[in-house]
C-alpha cells in the first residue's frame, strides 16, 4: 500500500492541474481596428460616464465620481479623447485640467485609456492620473478596468447619451 501512495498522489495532482483551466485567458477580450468603430463611429462619438468605481465589485464609487460623471467624453480615431468639463470640479478652483487618450495595441488586441486630471495654482500642480484596460465594448457601453471581467477593481463605465 505504501508503494501506491506516491503514484496515486502524483496522478491526483496531474488530474487536478490539467482539469482546471484558467478563466483569465477566456475573460481577456481581444479587439480589432473594426471593433473600435463602436467607440468612435469612425469620426467621433459622445459618451457619458455612468460611474467611476474605486472598487467595482463592492459598488464603492470613487471620491471623484461626481466630478467625472458630469463631464462629456468624445472619443475620436487615433487615440484622441476630448473632455468637456461639467460644472463639478475634482479640485478646488477653476484652474482644472482634464485630458485623456487611448492607446491601441493592434498586435495583442488590447486597448488602454489614460486619464489625467490636474489643477494648476501659482507654483503648485496637483494631478491624478491612471490607465485602465478596455474589458467590454458594445455600441452603447464601454468598461475600462484595472481588474479582469470577473473581478473589476477601479473601473470607468461609459454609456452613450
Amino acid at each position: 500500500m505504501k508503494n501506491l501512495k506516491l503514484p496515486i498522489l502524483l496522478l491526483f495532482l496531474l488530474i487536478l492541474t490539467t482539469a482546471c483551466t484558467s478563466d483569465d485567458d477566456a475573460a481577456m477580450e481581444s479587439y480589432t481596428i473594426e471593433d473600435l468603430s463602436k467607440m468612435h463611429n469612425n469620426s467621433s462619438k459622445t459618451w457619458k460616464l455612468e460611474a467611476y468605481y474605486s472598487d467595482h465589485n463592492s459598488k464603492q464609487k470613487s471620491k471623484q465620481n461626481d466630478c467625472f460623471i458630469d463631464d462629456t467624453y468624445i472619443f475620436k480615431p487615433d487615440g484622441i479623447v476630448e473632455i468637456i468639463s461639467g460644472t463639478e470640479n475634482c479640485y478646488y478652483g477653476a484652474n482644472e485640467l482634464a485630458e485623456a487618450e487611448y492607446t491601441f495595441y493592434e498586435d495583442k488586441g488590447l486597448l488602454f485609456l489614460t486619464i489625467i486630471r490636474g489643477e494648476v495654482t501659482d507654483d503648485l500642480v496637483k494631478t491624478t492620473s491612471f490607465s485602465l484596460q478596455l474589458l467590454e465594448l458594445t455600441e452603447n457601453r464601454m468598461v475600462f478596468s484595472s481588474g479582469d471581467k470577473n473581478n473589476y477593481k477601479k473601473s470607468l463605465i461609459f454609456i452613450t447619451e
